[in-house]
């Protein structure tokens, strides 16, 4: 059976309990998170006022590492080494139990909630920050050796996973698992547990991508449409149909692009543009020359009433008294 390790500082001095975590934390952890800093404790800040308290309890997983640091507040800051320089650290999966913390790493920023979790690359720079206290759990995981799971890390890394729903969720609750039930595990079933929790964090990861790639193509099609929308405003069969024409693209795929959009449906967003246009021209000195219902029947509209109730609607005034104005 693996052995669990616990560790405190709280029995040391005030003085010495920052330093000497900072040693346990490189030794048990990281293996090589703290070495570099052992120059520059400024990297390790204690927060709030009060002495530093920090408990340890880490065991050793397969190969990899796993622990759980529960600490006052603090920040963690690991600095570049040498620039350019990526160093061949582990990497940190990092699973929130209590309070709120925040990470930051590769210009990606984040918040872990209880049960949330992200994947840190030690051999690159990152903070830590734990304004509330630190209660985590923290499994070394080793660097893959196979290029997609390596590119796939490093788009995936330092990027908050939701310990509720999918894969994460399944993340979440066997890492959890494995750290309550660590002392009956034998060891040889440590590796294929290992390799499952790792395997279901590269899944996540993955989801995560696939979404975030969907996320950019619904949005790079909703720009298309709307691009659509704002060549053919004046044209007054403008509809969902003629835009999935135009477009390339099923009617259903314009309602789905527009589900989440404030102004509402497309329909509704083609109107307030059309509203928009009009309540430009009516103001331009340009157009006195020409009637309320000439410049609405030029943007679209196919009758002067319902031009009224709908400007009216939106603006809050009629045409007439939007026009006289100053």
């Amino acid at each position: 059976m693996p052995s669990r390790a616990y560790i405190s500082v709280n029995t040391l001095n005030p003085a010495e309990r920052l330093p000497q975590w900072r040693h346990l934390v490189s030794k048990h952890l990281g293996q090589n998170l703290g070495e570099e800093l052992d120059h520059d404790p400024g990297h390790w800040e204690p927060e709030g006022g009060s002495p530093f308290t920090g408990t340890l309890e880490y065991g050793a997983m397969g190969g990899a590492h796993l622990c759980r640091l529960v600490a006052a507040p603090h920040r963690f800051v690991r600095p570049v080494v040498r620039r350019g320089e990526v160093q061949a650290g582990p990497l940190m999966l990092v699973m929130q139990q209590k309070a709120v913390s925040f990470f930051e790493q590769n210009g990606r920023t984040g918040q872990l909630e209880p049960g949330d979790w992200c994947l840190l690359d030690t051999g690159r720079p990152f903070a830590l920050h734990n304004p509330s206290g630190c209660d985590q759990l923290v499994l070394t995981l080793p660097r893959p050796d196979d290029a997609t799971l390596v590119d796939l890390i490093a788009r995936g890394s330092a990027r908050r996973c939701d310990g509720r729903s999918g894969t994460s969720r399944l993340v979440q609750t066997i890492l959890g698992e494995a750290y309550r039930q660590f002392d009956r595990v034998p060891s040889h079933a440590t590796i294929t547990l290992l390799d499952a929790i790792s395997g279901m964090a590269w899944n996540a990861l993955q989801e995560f991508k696939d979404d975030l790639a969907r996320e950019q193509h619904q949005g790079a099609h909703l720009l298309r449409i709307k691009a659509f929308i704002e060549n053919h405003l004046a044209d007054p069969e403008l509809s969902p149909g003629t835009i999935a024409q135009g477009c390339a693209c099923s009617v259903r795929s314009i309602y789905r692009a527009f589900s989440e959009e404030p102004v509402g449906s497309a329909m509704d967003f083609i109107w307030h543009r059309r509203i928009a246009e009009c309540a430009s021209a009516l103001r331009n000195p340009g157009n006195d020359s020409l009637s309320i219902t000439e410049i609405a029947l030029a943007w679209g509209f196919s009758s002067s009433s319902h031009f009224s109730r709908m400007f009216k609607k939106s603006v809050g005034v009629s045409p007439k008294l939007y026009r006289s104005q100053p």
